[in-house]
């Protein structure tokens, strides 16, 4: 797998997403984009941690208090 899967992935998906509005003005992209990448990660790490926040929270580089956080916005 090469280091520009995610990226080609995340252009592939915007470019879908802009085709689906037919016109329609898009907004709020990058809330959309940063939303859905980042709970993805962080539930990847929380589960390959067994549910360890602390560890979790290292391996993420954010503080613990700051992960709880991201836990309970995205229903993790």
């Amino acid at each position: 797998m090469s280091s520009t899967d995610l990226p080609a992935c995340i252009n592939a998906k915007l470019k879908r997403y802009f085709k689906q509005l037919d016109g329609e003005q898009a907004s709020g992209v990058h809330k959309m984009v940063i939303n859905d990448v980042e709970s993805v990660v962080i539930k990847f790490v929380l589960d390959f941690v067994n549910n360890n926040q602390s560890e979790a929270s290292r391996i993420l580089s954010i503080n613990r208090g700051t992960l709880k956080k991201k836990i309970q916005r995205y229903k993790l």
